[in-house]
């Protein structure tokens, strides 16, 4: 079913099924018409045989007449010449019989009422002295010098004979018996190999001829797949018929425009959060003059989380993924060094790791989500244990906390930008930006970023990247 879910697989299919009923319908055509053509040629030459015949004997004295009958006559044809009883009318034995005689007439140029009487008769041995049985011995003698002749006569197909006889010009009857003979009818078993050979040949090209022009298209879909990842990745080539390249045209232009409105929208976000740093720096000069020790320390407090708000908020837009390249790297170094910062600063994380794992990837950009995330584990769960394992396929990056952790909706909302669940002004730490700079830059490094708990029940958040080492192993 997976063959007939693609378009050159549907494709396919339907040209098999053209080929075969094409093939089907023509064969039956000819096999129709291909016994009735070839009976109505041996009809006409055995007509203009019989009809020399005739022509020669009626100018041959009559004396000599026998003589050259007996010359004529072998194994395929007999002629005799003698006297016998006046033919009163035209006797036709059938309607094949009858189509012989009008083209004996017709090539002695007479009338269709002139006297002749013509014999079809399909069994070979009823009529004269020329049986079937003999017309093959004949052709199998070995002194025959004829060579092609005998493979013609051995491979005939004996149909019956034919008997003419008219009166000559001086009145004497003239019997010319001929045999009929054709070629093989159509036979179906002797044409399927050769059919099956020229189906097969054209179903070859015809695959060769949809995987060219398929091509494009399936551009076009890694392409579709990829702009999620690298919205600036480079344009496709405009290649393949025209619909393919007007849906490819149409598609860079897509590009393009999202380009520009997440570019547009950057510089919206970086000017606000730029331009907000100067009033909130002279507001937080004005609240030294408050002489109220507790509302200058609110005012502090909810001033310093606008600050890392407009930080966040400049880090967010900021992000550039292309500047940095890629190469293989110690994950467990970064882990290492995620964790070595935060324990300077007082924080209570530890690491597990089974072996040492290497990861295609950009490591500056990793170490910031990492530590963004280990970062909210130690400040919402007090302490946390960052665990490097590869298993299924997969490398993961699993950081577990203490804490309450996150059903599955707050999950979905805290992963939005500028969302925080703990809305209590007092206790509410960041930006509400970790999280989604965080999933945006594992995401576009190809990995995912999912919640998840270990055997202990101890909430916990999961990067997984493909394995490299997997991959190239099945390769």
């Amino acid at each position: 079913m997976q063959l007939v879910d693609t378009l050159s697989g549907r494709a396919f299919v339907l040209i098999l099924g053209l080929l075969i009923a094409s093939n089907a319908a023509a064969l039956w055509l000819y096999g129709q018409r291909h016994d009735g053509a070839m009976d109505a040629l041996n009809d006409v030459m055995v007509a203009e045989q019989v009809a020399i015949v005739i022509q020669l004997m009626d100018r041959l004295p009559a004396e000599q007449r026998k003589a050259v009958a007996g010359a004529l006559s072998g194994s395929m044809l007999h002629v005799s010449a003698g006297e016998r009883a006046k033919l009163a009318t035209n006797e036709i034995g059938n309607p094949r019989a009858a189509r012989i005689g009008g083209v004996i007439n017709a090539l002695l140029e007479r009338t269709a009422h002139d006297r002749i009487q013509v014999i079809l008769d399909s069994e070979p041995g009823q009529l004269g002295s020329l049986g079937g049985e003999e017309v093959k011995q004949h052709a199998a003698r070995p002194d025959d010098k004829n060579q092609f002749a005998e493979a013609v006569l051995s491979h005939a197909n004996l149909q019956g004979r034919i008997e003419a006889t008219t009166e000559l010009s001086d009145g004497m009857n003239l019997t010319v018996t001929s045999r009929l003979m054709s070629v093989p009818h159509f036979s179906w078993p002797q044409l399927f190999p050769s059919l099956v050979a020229l189906t097969l040949s054209a179903l070859v090209i015809a695959f060769w001829s949809l995987d060219r022009l398929t091509a494009p298209l399936r551009l076009l879909q890694g392409a579709a797949q990829r702009l999620a990842a690298d919205i600036n990745a480079p344009e496709l080539k405009e290649s393949g018929p025209r619909e393919v390249r007007s849906a490819t045209a149409a598609f860079n232009a897509l590009q393009t425009h999202i380009q520009q409105l997440i570019a547009d929208r950057t510089a919206t976000a970086a000017a606000i959060a730029h331009d907000l740093g100067t009033p909130v720096t002279r507001m937080r000069l004005r609240v030294f003059e408050v002489d109220d020790e507790e509302v200058k320390r609110r005012l502090l407090f909810d001033l310093d989380q606008m600050q890392r708000m407009i930080a966040g908020a400049l880090d967010f837009t900021r992000l550039d993924f292309a500047t940095e390249r890629t190469e293989n790297v110690d994950l467990n170094s970064i882990v290492e060094s995620v964790a070595g910062d935060l324990s300077d600063l007082g924080r209570e994380i530890s690491v597990r790791s089974d072996a040492p794992i290497t990861l295609a990837t950009k490591p500056i950009l990793l170490r910031r989500a990492l530590m963004n995330l280990a970062d909210n584990a130690v400040n919402y769960g007090k302490s946390a244990e960052i665990c490097v394992v590869r298993r299924n396929g997969k490398i993961e990056i699993a950081i577990y906390d203490q804490g309450r952790g996150m059903s599955e909706a707050e999950w979905r909302e805290a992963v939005q930008p500028f969302r925080r669940l703990n809305e209590d002004s007092e206790k509410s730490i960041g930006s509400g930006l970790g999280l989604t700079i965080s999933r945006r830059i594992i995401e576009d490094l190809g990995g995912t970023l999912q919640r998840t708990r270990n055997e202990q029940e101890c909430f916990g958040v999961l990067v997984s990247f493909s394995d490299p080492s997997r991959n190239a192993k099945l390769g």
